[in-house]
């Protein structure tokens, strides 16, 4: 048990403290509500008891669950093209949002010993451990039928209600979920989610009604695992209408996958996307209808940047003639890496370091001898040159 709980050593110093029994009684059922949800779990009573456990000061939870103040620093990134060289979507940037010092350190605190403890659907592979995108692309080996989708402003997507859900799910109380969902989500000028959004008659004395709703912020260390943990229910849908129809189905982050070994139509195809873009929809998503890919037998199939048409995923050879690239200029006496950054545009040489270390990771996912070797080749470069 990684968070023990103790009811009588808590109740002795409670009484210690000169506490009420039916203050100890309810902060009883609250702990016990949490741990018969998962052993794993933390007990946390109160905002004020978070606060303590993450180590920061309770005024700065305060600050963002009453919303007084926008405790992140939001910037800009240009989306440059995906691993295997396609090029990058109409909007090619994406917005960031880094927490303040504190909410992050809450953050983090959240994710490591309550978002951590609880597992995501097996469908999905981003954002947990043991699972990654080299194991969402097995699950597709040797497809003849490969169906590709994905979700449009994926965190904006997913409202506060929705990150509440989860915290109650967990087993904490209406109060303490509302306020954790708000230190975990940012209410933004501009939303892209329906803040209008009713998922049952229950919990109907949350203001959410009457104000407007946060969302998961991309940049805080919370929202992959609770985007995760809220789609849990889609993903169980999804994946049994795509078994009902022999579709094998993956989703990494807002990548989602299917694919057929024996026979099918490009109409079932069609059907079948079709089918999931209107659960998509009713789950308060957007299907990017730009990117969703069809691909037949004989096809070269391409998922999360790499082959799946054999019995292992592979690198594809755009993506080996880029990496390569990049470390043969880098090695070349005649180029090295202040003139080969600035022929590829980097703005520092560092921020071209960490791109192409980027690249040797995920090379080293997929097929770890050619990855041990591109990062031999790294280690030997002079980045002063």
């Amino acid at each position: 048990m990684k968070h023990p709980w103790s009811s009588q050593r808590f109740r002795e110093g409670a009484r210690a403290e000169g506490r009420s029994e039916g203050l100890i009684a309810a902060a009883e059922a609250a702990a016990d509500a949490i741990k018969r949800t998962n052993p794993d779990l933390p007990v946390i009573l109160t905002l004020g008891h978070l606060a303590h456990l993450a180590g920061v000061p309770i005024e700065a939870l305060q600050a963002v669950a009453f919303r007084k103040e926008d405790s992140y620093r939001v910037f800009r990134v240009k989306k440059r093209g995906t691993p295997n060289g396609v090029a990058a979507p109409p909007r090619r940037y994406r917005t960031i949002c880094v927490p303040h010092q504190d909410l992050m350190r809450a953050q983090r605190w959240i994710a490591q010993n309550i978002l951590n403890a609880v597992p995501p659907h097996p469908a999905s592979y981003a954002f947990a451990p043991g699972r990654d995108l080299v194991g969402a692309a097995k699950r597709h080996v040797e497809a003849k039928w490969l169906v590709k989708m994905d979700v449009r402003h994926f965190f904006e997507s997913i409202p506060e209600r929705r990150v509440y859900r989860v915290f109650r799910s967990l087993g904490y109380g209406a109060l303490l979920s509302f306020q954790m969902a708000r230190v975990c989500t940012r209410l933004a000028q501009h939303q892209t989610s329906d803040v209008r959004l009713q998922e049952g008659r229950g919990d109907t004395g949350l203001p959410y009604r009457r104000h407007r709703q946060g969302h998961l912020p991309q940049g805080a260390p919370t929202s992959p695992m609770l985007a995760n943990l809220v789609m849990w229910p889609l993903d169980r849908r999804i994946e049994a209408l795509a078994a009902r129809g022999g579709w094998t189905y993956t989703r990494y982050a807002d990548d989602l996958a299917f694919s057929r070994r024996n026979a099918s139509a490009r109409g079932e195809a069609m059907h079948l996307a079709k089918a999931v873009e209107h659960e998509l929809v009713k789950f308060g998503l957007i299907n990017n209808r730009e990117k969703t890919t069809i691909v037949p037998p004989g096809a070269r199939k391409v998922l999360l940047g790499v082959l799946v048409d054999r019995e292992q995923p592979r690198l594809t050879r755009e993506f080996r003639n880029n990496v390569e690239t990049h470390l043969f200029a880098l090695a070349n006496p005649k180029v090295g890496a202040a003139a080969h950054r600035a022929k590829r545009g980097f703005a520092s040489t560092i921020g071209m370091r960490r791109h192409i270390e980027g690249l040797i990771a995920f090379a080293h996912q997929v097929d770890k001898d050619y990855g041990a070797t591109l990062y031999r080749q790294l280690n030997a470069v002079d980045w002063n040159r």
